[in-house]
């Protein structure tokens, strides 16, 4: 075992604290050596050098259980210092020392720990104790809010303690075998750390491993705390798969099965500090679009890439996101952070430029709507990327052309189809795509006036080509479409479907109508009424507004328990049989006329989430350090949007201080004593002829 002795202590090396503010915004009292109880100071100068049998000191030292006494009641700070010593169960936060620990007669929480002089804040000393290691500790005791902790630690010396665990229980793997193993099966992999992740606070959280077969995310925050990026590590830990609890439901519906990662690590021997790192030229190189496309169910989670990848930074309330895309400027999600973004700040010099990125999927956010994939960036640099021209024709095709089609329709869509790409980021100009078809009488495309539109005829299969030529060079891609009408599907009206028992199966005929908001979905519509319908937000790929479509699913009320509301009716859990396509214009004989006032006194109790209102309001976007918010304003009555921030409603926000025609529904899905608002669309311009759509949930 290593012993660490920081010596000697004397009374001259003991400076005042002066007071600090810590991550979590505590403010610590100041400690003032002449104001110390003259005992305990005798104590810590004789105490170095008085021995006894065990370890060659002797220290007066208390039990966890008797410091927790000595905390006393809520806001009393000892004026005398105690020994405590005691075994570390976690360090809390690397940066200021915190840390629990425990000596068998209690667990206490250590807050603020320093060098035995008081010198030095536990991040800027050398050799600090983790978890598993015995510290002894010369503290006051506070009760802060009714939290019972350590303040101001000297650290005065710790011992540093072997992990104890059965080696014989892990085997050997490479970290690609380690991801292929089972939940639950103890590995023994080594690799270097490529990446450390942060936690709130800047709390270091876990680490990537990669090896010469594959890489893997390591949860376990005293792992991250003891190495760097860079070193050679070796470790027994055991396989897992992470899923966010509130999201495992979600997860299941979509087969995903969570972050490969490893958990409870041990570390087998100290890190070998390298400046070689990682093989980067072992890496597969990929693209950012491939990877979104690649199915939840394929686990790529924790696998890293190279990619060419268009940084961006996008600025929040509060927080910074950070985006990498695909060539396209469009194609691209988010990385995942806990600290607001400012674990990423690093990407800002990359902001607006494509870079090498190597990147990897950490996990899927997993709601009912579907499961998005969330980056972490493991490693940036800046090449001064310049894109071949050569590479044109296969660009637009991959991401313009293709992605225009489904691979099996019901109806006509009579789809215009894009013809001319031009991009400003990679530098061409006017790419010609055309377009052409095996069988004309199945799926044909109709060109005129520099306009292409694809019809589908007749039940059928055939073959299209999607091709593009450029600058001497040329690239196609074949499709096989199927036409399948439906024509013989029995359904009801939106008014007979909203009118069934709650659980009951449907199959509604409507019009697709504006989007909702902070949920996954649309407003179906027709003569009878109105119903928020939710769907996979895949199902926007397939469908536009104005399209007539008959869907199916389960009659719903979305109700909190406890709550004295009605709540929301809605559809969910649909699917789309039949979709006859169109730009039809969905029907308002429903909504009915009414004042903002009127709207506000709604009673909540009563199923009001089923009617649109047209009225006139002004319109008024509240903004805070933290958060914006958008709400409809009438004299002195408002309503509120549901919204999970103004910027959902950025397409209403330039009528902000305005009053405006709107139609808008009641909406409260959450349960709320009051009926907040989802605005389906804006009437502006001479008379109120111009009518601006909620898109909001089409626009991906």
């Amino acid at each position: 075992m290593k012993k660490i002795r920081i010596l000697p202590l004397m009374l001259a090396c003991i400076t005042a604290i002066s007071s600090f503010t810590a991550c979590n915004g505590k403010e610590d009292a100041s400690f003032d050596a002449s104001t110390a109880d003259t005992d305990a100071a005798t104590d810590l100068q004789t105490d170095a050098s008085t021995d006894d049998a065990s370890n060659g000191e002797q220290y007066n030292v208390i039990t966890v259980a008797e410091a927790l006494q000595l905390c006393g009641d809520e806001g009393n700070i000892t004026s005398e210092r105690y020994y405590i010593r005691a075994n570390v169960i976690s360090i809390d936060n690397a940066q200021y020392g915190t840390m629990t620990v425990s000596d068998g007669t209690g667990t206490i929480s250590v807050y603020g720990t320093y060098s035995a002089d008081g010198s030095k804040n536990y991040s800027e000393m050398t050799d600090v104790p983790y978890a598993g290691d015995e510290v002894l500790l010369w503290c006051v005791l506070q009760n802060f809010k009714g939290t019972k902790e350590v303040k101001n630690a000297y650290l005065i010396e710790f011992e540093r303690k072997a992990p104890v665990y059965d080696e014989s229980k892990y085997t050997d793997m490479t970290v690609q075998q380690a991801r292929e193993a089972e939940k639950g099966a103890c590995v023994k992999v080594d690799g270097f750390v490529a990446k450390i992740t942060y936690a709130f606070g800047m709390v270091p959280s876990g680490v990537y491993l990669i090896d010469e077969t594959q890489s893997i995310y390591v949860y376990d925050s005293d792992l991250a705390q003891r190495v760097k990026i860079g070193d050679k590590i070796t470790i027994c830990a055991e396989k897992t798969y992470w899923i966010l609890e509130s999201e495992q439901t979600s997860a299941a519906k979509y087969g995903y099965k969570g972050c490969n990662q490893l958990e409870n690590a041990i570390l087998v021997s100290d890190p070998v500090s390298s400046d070689e790192g990682f093989d980067k030229s072992l890496i597969p190189e990929s693209t950012v679009k491939k990877m979104l496309d690649t199915p939840v169910t394929e686990d790529i989670t924790t696998s890293v890439f190279k990619v060419n990848a268009l940084v961006k930074k996008s600025e929040g309330t509060g927080f910074n996101n950070y985006y990498f895309y695909d060539l396209d400027g469009n194609t691209g999600t988010y990385t995942y952070t806990q600290c607001n973004g400012s674990d990423f700040a690093y990407l800002d010099e990359f902001d607006g430029k494509i870079c090498t990125v190597y990147l990897s999927v950490i996990n899927a956010k997993s709601t009912s709507s579907g499961c998005i994939y969330r980056f972490i960036p493991i490693y940036v640099e800046d090449n001064g990327f310049s894109f071949d021209s050569k590479n044109v024709p296969m660009h637009v095709v991959e991401y313009y052309g293709v992605d225009q089609f489904l691979t099996e329709y019901s109806g006509d869509p009579q789809l215009e189809l894009v013809t001319l790409v031009s991009s400003e980021l990679l530098g061409f100009e006017n790419a010609r795509i055309t377009y052409s078809s095996n069988d004309e009488s199945i799926v044909k495309f109709d060109t005129a006036a520099d306009k292409t539109v694809m019809r589908c005829l007749k039940n059928g299969t055939a073959e299209i080509t999607v091709a593009c030529e450029y600058n001497g060079a040329s690239y196609e891609k074949k499709l096989s479409i199927t036409v399948k009408s439906n024509e013989s599907v029995e359904y009801m009206t939106v008014k007979e479907a909203t009118s069934q028992a709650n659980g009951t199966s449907v199959t509604v005929k409507g019009i697709v109508g504006p989007s909702l908001v902070n949920q996954s979905g649309f407003y179906l519509i027709d003569d009878s009424g109105v119903v928020a319908v939710l769907v996979d937000s895949s199902v926007f790929d397939e469908i536009s507004i104005g399209n007539e479509i008959i869907l199916k699913g389960t009659k719903s009320v979305k109700h909190k328990d406890g709550s004295a509301s009605f709540g929301q009716t809605n559809i969910s859990n649909c699917e789309i049989v039949a979709n006859y396509y169109g730009a039809h214009e969905y029907s308002t004989k429903s909504f009915k006329e009414l004042t903002l006032a009127d709207f506000y006194a709604l009673n909540v109790q009563e199923d009001h989430s089923t009617d649109v209102y047209v009225m006139s309001a002004s319109v008024k976007i509240e903004k805070s350090q933290y958060y914006t918010n958008i709400k409809l304003t009438d004299g002195d009555k408002s309503v509120t949007l549901y919204c999970s921030g103004a910027a959902q409603y950025e397409w209403l926000g330039k009528y902000d201080g305005q009053t405006v025609k709107l139609e808008i529904s009641p909406c409260n899905w959450n349960g709320k004593n009051f009926y907040a608002g989802c605005v389906l669309a804006v009437y502006t311009g001479d008379q109120g002829t111009e009518k601006t759509v909620n898109e909001l949930n089409f626009a991906h």
